[in-house]
C-alpha cells in the first residue's frame, strides 16, 4: 500500500453526502495507520465548502476538523477561491494548512511524489 494519499476534491454542494464520506474516510485512513501521510486539496467548485459564512457546510467543516484532529492536512486552491468569490477571510483560522496557487500544479507534484491520488 501506498504511504502517501492525496484527496481531491472537485465536488462541491451538489453531492455533500460524497464529500463529507469521503472527508471521514480520509480521517479513518489516517486515524488506521498513523504513518500514512493524508492529504485533502479543496479545488472549484469543492473549495466554497470551506467557507464559514455559510450554514449549510457546517457538517462539513466539522468532519474537516475530525480529520485534522488525527493529522490529515488541508489544501485550498487560490485560484478555486478566486473562482468562486471565496477570500482567506471566510476560512475559519486553522482549518486550512496551505493555499495552493494552483491547485493543478499543486496535484502535479504530489503525483510527482509518489502520492496515490484520489480524485472526488
Amino acid at each position: 500500500m501506498n504511504d502517501k494519499v492525496l484527496f481531491v476534491f472537485m465536488t462541491g454542494r451538489e453531492n455533500m453526502a460524497k464529500l463529507l464520506a469521503n472527508i471521514g474516510m480520509a480521517g479513518k485512513i489516517k486515524s488506521v495507520d498513523p504513518n500514512i501521510t493524508v492529504e485533502m486539496i479543496f479545488l472549484t467548485p469543492a473549495v466554497e465548502v470551506l467557507n464559514k459564512k455559510q450554514v449549510i457546510f457546517r457538517p462539513i467543516i466539522d468532519t474537516i476538523k475530525d480529520a485534522k484532529k488525527v493529522g490529515v492536512k488541508v489544501v485550498a486552491c487560490e485560484v478555486a477561491m478566486k473562482n468562486v468569490g471565496l477570500d482567506k477571510e471566510d476560512i475559519e483560522d486553522g482549518l486550512v494548512d496551505e493555499y495552493a496557487p494552483i491547485g493543478g500544479i499543486y496535484v502535479l507534484n504530489k503525483i510527482k511524489e509518489g502520492y496515490e491520488v484520489l480524485t472526488i
